[in-house]
């Protein structure tokens, strides 16, 4: 590994990160992108080449090397890199500049390069409104239809590492990263205003992500999984733990523009808390999608304020929440919800384990629009105040799983038995519901709705249960 000093190869490192104007004297800074691109354009395998950025630079856009084998390493949130006005690129970006490339390109995907790290800098992506600070092409965001300007934009590549890197005021998404695997995030502070302005933006395909210690307050999505956009694939094995949101939502998950595409598998969700204007998790973007499209998301040890935990607009395999706290931000919200377009969608299994439902008249699940949701399973749920467990209009369940659930303060599973096929579990005599006997399980002790007392079906004849 070759190790550069910034001020060692002309950079004048004049730069203010908090406006672009030269320190001390407050007038132009020096552009010091040149420099720093010709030093690292020999980066290869056999010559990896690490960029010591030891002051504050100015810069036209870094267009490193596309193959990778470099990094990027700070002195500290002090030092770092301020993107001139008028750039109309990206901050920083592997290959030549971004404005050359289709944002979009589709399938298939080219093979990647490997070993990227940037750590222990600041990168402002000088946002502006389209007319002034990087984008000057009248729409702040970047080029409408061609291409977006992000403050760091990685494609093609394994093997990605960023750790305590600041990124704030960018035209577009603070990150994002296309074709991608093996990437490691840990310790970063993301923060713009705006939509457009997702936190990391991953498009397909990718794989095996790790994400932690992150602090997201951004005016769009904090994480994107987007299937269909880039060169287009599947994603998998996504985890984010630790981490602190203040967002338009946690994470959005899709597969498809419309029709049976990609696949999202593996998704895990931990200690995290967040405050967001939409559901916290946004499952797809238009109905149509192969069944089990997103599959084992497990959200767990959460703390969330949102309208709702789950939007769903796209089918789903399973589903698990554990010891999620919701807060809702409306009386009407519920942990699993209808999002936009609010056609039918099929879901396979959703679980609860442990979670709380603090705010009034919600509910933890809401079926709607003639959706399915073949098994919902409580194991441990309590609510502050709500009308029913689930509520179903125009939707149905298949399976409905009462193991454990503090009933004190919800007033009845559901508004619609004639929609669920068959209730069960542990813990339905102890809600103290009652339940027609036609939806009854056999061998699960329940209240009969009929008679008012405790019964239980054998061979699907209903009999007085004598509790032992």
């Amino acid at each position: 590994m070759t190790y550069i000093r910034a001020s060692q190869i002309g950079c004048a490192l004049d730069c203010d990160l908090r406006n672009g104007r030269k320190l001390q004297t407050g007038g132009p800074a020096t552009d010091d992108g040149p420099r720093i691109n010709a030093a690292m354009a020999g980066a290869t395998a056999d010559h990896p080449i690490t960029l010591i950025i030891d002051g504050s630079a100015l810069i036209s856009g870094l267009f490193l090397p596309a193959g990778g084998h470099w990094g990027i390493a700070g002195l500290g949130c002090g030092t770092g890199f301020f993107v001139k006005s008028g750039t109309n690129n990206d901050g920083i970006h592997n290959g030549p500049p971004a404005a050359a490339i289709p944002f979009d390109p589709g399938p298939p995907a080219p093979a990647r390069g490997a070993n990227v790290s940037l750590s222990n800098f600041t990168l402002n992506g000088n946002r502006g409104n389209g007319f002034s600070g990087n984008s000057t092409s009248g729409t702040r965001q970047g080029v409408t239809g061609r291409v977006w300007y992000c403050g760091i934009n990685l494609m093609n590549l394994d093997n990605i590492t960023i750790e305590k890197v600041v990124v704030v005021n960018t035209p577009a998404y603070h990150f994002r990263l296309s074709n991608v695997g093996n990437v490691k995030v840990s310790g970063c502070v993301l923060r713009s205003k705006g939509v457009n302005t997702d936190g990391l933006h991953f498009d397909g395909p990718a794989n095996d992500i790790a994400i932690s210690g992150c602090d997201f307050r951004t005016g769009d999505d904090s994480i994107a999984l987007n299937c269909p956009e880039g060169h287009s694939g599947d994603i998998s094995r996504v985890a984010v733990d630790n981490c602190a949101f203040d967002s338009f939502s946690l994470m959005r998950l899709y597969t498809t523009f419309g029709g049976p595409w990609d696949k999202i598998d593996t998704v895990s969700v931990s200690n995290c808390s967040g405050t967001l204007a939409t559901s916290a998790f946004e499952i797809g973007l238009a109905s149509g999608s192969r069944l089990n499209s997103i599959d084992n998301v497990i959200i767990s040890d959460c703390r969330l304020t949102a309208p709702a935990v789950l939007g769903v607009a796209e089918n789903f395999g399973n589903i698990s929440l554990r010891n999620v706290t919701f807060i809702p931000r409306s009386s009407r919200a519920s942990f699993l919800a209808p999002a936009p377009p609010f056609d039918p969608f099929v879901g396979g299994s959703l679980s609860f384990q442990n979670c709380s439902f603090s705010g009034n008249g919600g509910m933890a699940a809401f079926v709607g629009n003639g959706s399915i949701i073949e098994k919902v399973t409580f194991s441990g749920f309590a609510a502050h105040a709500s009308p029913l467990l689930v509520g179903i209009v125009s939707g149905s369940i298949g399976q409905l799983i009462v193991d454990s659930v503090n009933s004190s303060n919800i007033g009845a599973p559901t508004n619609d038995f004639a929609s669920i096929g068959s209730v069960s579990g542990a813990g339905v005599l102890a809600t103290g519901w009652e339940f027609p006997d036609a939806v009854m399980a056999d061998g699960v002790p329940y209240i009969s709705a009929s008679t008012g007392l405790p019964s239980i079906k054998i061979n699907g004849v209903v009999q007085p249960y004598l509790q032992p």
